[in-house]
């Protein structure tokens, strides 16, 4: 087993950069113009396909490369040190940010209410949900994240099962079958395009599509080699994931109204949903096969050290836990202004970035905060022992 795998912090900086992409693009689609913050009235339809093909592998994809990076760990420390590792640099951040998240987010709604104009049709829904459900928002990839990796710590407690499982995760018959027919049974009442699982209670469905997922990650690290056999039909992937990319554009259901989403917010964010099994199937096979071309790229271009890989992949973790409320910050004043929504995208992503790298570097990383998020660094930071001190590739949604 090799050292350091360069391609997974490769793969974990170019997402960042397509993280905060997706979370700008959904403001300029009509598709979801009545469910998130900064809807914008100027509109195009290509950043619905931008946000709805990334979103069937980005946070597949992480919590692929999470299962990976929590076997890594595993392997590395022994006893209890795994489960302590993940306390404190995945539940303490949560518990740390959750709050301060809610607080920024609420600000910059009230704030927004006072200069958009038009506001977002979501400000409009607030107004008539009588009981709100407390919901993770974007940190809910760390809430699930703890609950598998505390899963996965508890596997290890019986070795052979452990083993054996991660095996057996990894071959194409599990892959190409089982895998499909796991996540598509989890989410057959989930709507199309899938939520995310932002409640604090344990989302049964979570655990049939990212759980499944980051155990794959877990066992691709202990049988690596099988991620090299894969990479011999990279293109047969990618053929398959066309194919699926333009049959789930075909079959997605028209976007919601707002009456249900009024009615959802309700309801605690339950959608009720009348699927028909093919569009479920189609949108599974189109998750397995992008998050697997996605991961066969970086192993097959990008496995190679790039001086500032580490530093994005550390800086990443922070970023993410900004980005939505500096993204809101930026684009509901933008509503104001016509301007083309490409360049409007521009703005709030260059502008997203800028503020997260900028504070990063000089407020956090060389912090308590930085400590807390990525590990004290030593001298020889770059060293491959410090593999393991990654949050995970937390996008970082």
């Amino acid at each position: 087993m090799q050292s350091r795998f360069h391609y997974i912090d490769n793969l974990r900086s170019l997402a960042l950069l397509l993280g905060v992409v997706f979370h700008a693009s959904l403001a300029y689609g009509p598709y979801f113009h009545n469910i998130w913050f900064t809807s914008d009235p100027t509109k195009h339809v290509v950043f619905d396909y931008i946000a709805m093909w990334s979103h069937l592998f980005r946070m597949p994809l992480f919590f692929v490369i999470a299962g990976f990076c929590a076997a890594l760990l595993i392997a590395k420390q022994e006893g209890n040190g795994f489960i302590k590792n993940r306390l404190k640099r995945v539940l303490l951040p949560f518990v740390i940010f959750f709050p301060v998240t809610v607080l920024l987010i609420f600000h910059a709604m009230s704030w927004g209410a006072t200069i958009a104009d038009p506001l977002p049709p979501l400000f409009s829904v607030f107004k008539e949900v009588k009981e709100p459900v407390i919901s993770t928002m974007h940190l809910w990839f760390l809430w699930n994240l703890i609950q598998f990796c505390t899963i996965l710590w508890l596997l290890t407690k019986w070795q052979n099962a452990y083993r054996y499982l991660l095996a057996v995760v990894v071959k194409p018959v599990f892959i190409c079958i089982f895998l499909p027919t796991v996540i598509t049974i989890s989410m057959f009442n989930q709507m199309v395009p899938f939520p995310a699982p932002d409640k604090l209670y344990p989302q049964i469905w979570s655990y049939g599509l990212y759980g499944t997922l980051f155990l794959v990650g877990a066992g691709f690290y202990h049988y690596h080699e099988r991620l090299a056999a894969y990479v011999k039909q990279f293109y047969t992937v990618f053929l398959i994931a066309c194919v699926s990319l333009v049959a789930y554009f075909y079959v997605l259901p028209a976007p919601l109204s707002l009456t249900q989403v009024i009615d959802a917010a309700n309801a605690g964010g339950e959608i009720i949903v009348d699927n028909e099994l093919l569009t479920v199937l189609i949108q599974s096979i189109a998750i397995i096969s992008w998050s697997a071309l996605a991961l066969l790229a970086g192993y097959k271009w990008l496995n190679t050290h790039i001086t500032t890989s580490r530093y994005f992949s550390d800086a990443s973790y922070w970023v993410y836990l900004i980005h939505v409320p500096v993204l809101m910050y930026i684009q509901l004043p933008l509503i104001n202004f016509d301007l083309p929504a490409f360049l409007k995208l521009c703005i709030a992503v260059f502008g997203t970035m800028l503020l997260g790298l900028v504070s990063y570097h000089f407020l956090v990383r060389n912090t308590p905060i930085g400590q807390l998020l990525n590990a004290k660094k030593s001298n020889a930071r770059l060293d491959a022992s410090s593999q393991t001190d990654s949050p995970e590739a937390i996008e970082k949604p």
